[in-house]
């Protein structure tokens, strides 16, 4: 019955004159097909340089095409922010400006029409799975910048950091197997090993440019022998070789102030200009900075999902779920096992400690247990209760403390800017500066570190009067 009192206002609401049945999928994402195995190039960037550089040995013994897309630059942004969605994070437009970029290097500089290029080239990336604000937010912005950029129907592959093969359909050319995750991990230790010891010479070095040559042969001679079908047997060779190779730059004989340098994966360790090359301005500041490993960042990742894991065997509400979460528990304590075999295997061989690498992994229960009052370990997300264990520990050990984060970061955001403001206060002497990166304000960043630097020059400075 209608309602006599109603009154027209002019502001009830019409339907639409075009509905859709269905709800909108996203971006279409074709296989490439095995068939094709050899018409196309694979493009690709794993956050950094050194890492892209390794993982090109795997490529290369396959019978794969790459285009490796190096490091990110600060023109990357400009691309991101172009194509992308609106107030997006750095790192998302890092990674999708260097993405669209490069399309657009091979149509304007080589030559090819857009269908050209999305026939004859894939996109290869992680899925963006460290946090909560980036489930399933990659794969779709990379096909949003292609496909508005007029590559439609542009291919993309997306593996996570799940020890499982289950991202991809079995008729693509590439599978995201046992075999691509160690080599993976293989290629990610050798450059946190590359890393370590630019963190151990460039401040040191008598003459910087010259171990950095070191360090760049060293490079050439690992790629070497990763390439090779028997670098299991020769990789063990090159990094004893190149460990010597270090070990005879000569350095000064001084002590730097220590800084520690945490913060969001991407934030923390692009180690180019997605984090205005952080490590490197404090290097060439006259100090000493801690290694960024990947190496850490992924056991981090294998011991938040085990405990996620033995949470939810706890508490499953039948037989079905209380198996998936024991599954899940299994694979990552392999996937521990793997890590730590094939680091542990091959730091024995590089030996950094001759040239003064820092290349311990932390426990991370110890740093759990340190921070569990100010942040309960099972709150996930970015880098969740990892910062501030690692901000308790290194309290009377270092002289700086930097926590970087991408603008707008949700878990790093509430870490940096909230539970550290009450361990500021439990330690007055931590000097502590937390950053946010968006990528085109470096002078004000560089400033702020700067600040924070002086600040601990005068720190090491009182500690060594005190010996």
């Amino acid at each position: 019955m209608k309602n006599p009192y109603m009154v027209k206002t002019g502001t009830e609401s019409i339907a639409p004159k075009i509905k859709k049945d269905e709800q909108w999928q996203g971006y279409p994402n074709p296989v490439w097909h095995k068939r094709d195995k050899k018409k196309v190039t694979i493009m690709y960037s794993m956050i950094e340089r050194r890492k892209s550089y390794f993982l090109r040995a795997y490529f290369i013994r396959n019978g794969y095409k790459f285009l490796d897309m190096g490091d990110h630059i600060k023109e990357d942004v400009r691309w991101g922010k172009e194509y992308g969605n609106r107030m997006e994070c750095n790192p998302m437009y890092f990674t999708s400006g260097s993405f669209i970029r490069h399309l657009m290097m091979l149509y304007k500089e080589k030559g090819l029409s857009k269908e050209e290029i999305v026939e004859k080239y894939i996109f290869l990336s992680g899925g963006g799975q460290c946090g909560p604000c980036r489930y399933g937010m990659y794969p779709q912005e990379y096909l949003k910048v292609a496909n508005d950029a007029g590559f439609k129907g542009f291919r993309l592959m997306v593996f996570s950091s799940e020890l499982q093969d289950s991202m991809v359909p079995k008729e693509c050319a590439f599978q995201f197997n046992l075999k691509f995750r160690i080599n993976l991990l293989i290629a990610f230790i050798l450059a946190d090993f590359m890393h370590i010891a630019e963190c151990a010479l460039r401040p040191y070095a008598k003459d910087r440019d010259h171990a950095l040559k070191v360090i760049e042969e060293c490079e050439k001679i690992l790629l070497e022998a990763f390439t090779s079908p028997l670098f299991l047997f020769k990789l063990p060779k090159a990094l004893k070789k190149t460990g010597e190779m270090l070990g005879s730059v000569p350095k000064k004989d001084l002590e730097l102030p220590l800084i520690y340098m945490t913060g969001e994966v991407f934030a923390n360790l692009a180690h180019n200009d997605g984090n205005y090359n952080m490590r490197r301005f404090i290097m060439d500041e006259g100090c000493e900075v801690l290694p960024g490993s990947f190496t850490q960042r992924a056991m981090y990742d294998n011991w938040r999902r085990s405990r996620e894991a033995e949470r939810g065997m706890k508490y499953a509400k039948n037989e079905k779920e209380y198996k998936y979460w024991k599954k899940s528990l299994k694979r990552q304590r392999v996937s521990d096992k793997a890590i730590l075999l094939f680091y542990n295997w091959f730091k024995k061989h590089f030996n950094p400690e001759q040239f003064g690498g820092r290349a311990e992994l932390p426990d991370l229960d110890h740093l759990a247990k340190l921070g569990f009052e100010l942040y309960h370990p099972e709150i996930f997300g970015g880098e969740g209760n990892l910062e501030i264990g690692e901000a308790v520990y290194y309290a009377d050990k270092i002289d700086g403390f930097l926590s970087s984060k991408p603008f707008g970061c949700m878990p790093s955001s509430g870490v940096s800017d909230g539970v550290q403001a009450k361990i500021m206060s439990m330690y007055p002497d931590l000097n502590f500066l937390s950053i946010e990166t968006s990528g085109d304000n470096e002078v004000s960043i560089l400033s702020r570190v700067s600040m924070m630097l002086f600040k601990a020059k005068e720190k090491a400075a009182k500690r060594k009067g005190l010996k």
